[in-house]
C-alpha cells in the first residue's frame, strides 16, 4: 500500500498545482471568498453523496479530535485558502508561486514540533532540490526583489502567513489518519466545520454578487475546484498519511509549480522554457530521493 500511498500524494499535489488555473478563471465572475466557500460545499456533497453510497457514517469524534479537526478545517484549509485569494488580490501570481514554498518548510517544521518526528538526510536533500528547482521556475519572471516592494508588501505578508498556515494541515491531520476512520469521513469532518471561517466571509461580500457573461464560466470552474481539488486532491492527500510520515509529503508540493507551468502551456499556450524543464527536472530529482529512501531494505 506505501506505493499507492505515493501515487495519492503525487496525484494530489498535482491536481493542486491545476488549481491555480481554475481559480484565476473562477475570479473573474465571482469574489474570493464565495469561490472559496462555493468550491468547499461542491466538495462537502460529493464527500456526503460518498460517504451514503458507501453506507453512511458516524460522527463519532470525542471532545479531543473534535477539537482537533476543528484547527485543522479552520487554521489549516479554510484560513489559509481565504489568506491565499486575498493575498493575490494584492500581490501578484508570480509572487504567490515562490511564498507558497513556505508549505513544505512548515511541514517539517509543525511535523517536528507536534510530532516529534525526524528529517533524514536524504529527505532533507529532496526537499532542497524541490526548492531549488521551484525557485528556478518562479524566479525566471518575478525576481525575489519584488517580495519586499512597497506596492506588493502587504499582499506578500498574507501570502507568508497563508504558506505557513497550509503546513498545518498534514502534521495535525496525521494522528487521525490511522485507518480506523475513512479518508473521506475525516475529510468530510475538517472540511464541514470549515464553514465557520468560509460563511462569514462569503456573505460579508454579498454587495459583490453580481450576474454577467462571466458568471457562468465562473461557476464551471468553482465546480471543478469542488470535485477536484475541494474533494478529490484533499482526500488523496488525506488517505497518504495512513502509509507516509507527516514530513514525507513535504517534496511533492513542490509538483504544484511545474504543474502550473504545464497547465498553462496546455490551456493558454504559454511557452515551456528552459527554466520550466530545468526546475521540473530537479523537483522530480527532489521527489525520488525521498521515494528511494523509503523504498531501500531495513
Amino acid at each position: 500500500m506505501k506505493t499507492w500511498a505515493w501515487v495519492a500524494i503525487l496525484a494530489a499535489n498535482v491536481l493542486g498545482g491545476i488549481s491555480y488555473l481554475w481559480q484565476k478563471q473562477a475570479l473573474a465572475g465571482l469574489p474570493p471568498a464565495t469561490v472559496a466557500a462555493l468550491r468547499n460545499v461542491i466538495g462537502l456533497a460529493c464527500m456526503g453523496l460518498w460517504l451514503l453510497l458507501r453506507g453512511g457514517w458516524t460522527w463519532d469524534y470525542d471532545r479531543r479530535e473534535l477539537t482537533r479537526l476543528f484547527l485543522i478545517g479552520n487554521l489549516g484549509f479554510a484560513l489559509p485558502m481565504m489568506l491565499g485569494i486575498v493575498g493575490l488580490q494584492w500581490s501578484t501570481a508570480g509572487n504567490g508561486s515562490i511564498l507558497i514554498l513556505l508549505e513544505p518548510a512548515s511541514i517539517l517544521l509543525f511535523s517536528w514540533l507536534l510530532l516529534r518526528e525526524r528529517v533524514r538526510p536524504l529527505q532533507l536533500l529532496g526537499i532542497l532540490l524541490g526548492l531549488a528547482g521551484a525557485l528556478v521556475i518562479t524566479l525566471e519572471e518575478n525576481p525575489i526583489e519584488g517580495l519586499v516592494e512597497g506596492e506588493h508588501l502587504k499582499g506578500n505578508l498574507v501570502l507568508m502567513l497563508h504558506g505557513i498556515l497550509w503546513g498545518l494541515y498534514t502534521p495535525l491531520m496525521k494522528p487521525l489518519a490511522d485507518g480506523r476512520r475513512s479518508a473521506v469521513a475525516l475529510t468530510f469532518a475538517a472540511m464541514a466545520l470549515g464553514m465557520v471561517t468560509f460563511v462569514p466571509s462569503a456573505l460579508a461580500e454579498m454587495d459583490a454578487w453580481h450576474g454577467g457573461p462571466e458568471l457562468a464560466g465562473a461557476m464551471l470552474r468553482v465546480l471543478w475546484l469542488g470535485v477536484g481539488v475541494s474533494f478529490a486532491s484533499t482526500v488523496l492527500w488525506t488517505l497518504s498519511l495512513r502509509w507516509l510520515r507527516a514530513a514525507e509529503v513535504a517534496p511533492f508540493v513542490f509538483l504544484q509549480p511545474i504543474t502550473g507551468v504545464v497547465a498553462g502551456w496546455v490551456v493558454l499556450d504559454e511557452p515551456v522554457t528552459r527554466e520550466a524543464l530545468l526546475g521540473g527536472a530537479l523537483i522530480a530529482i527532489g521527489v525520488l530521493a525521498v521515494v528511494w529512501r523509503r523504498r531501500r531494505p531495513g
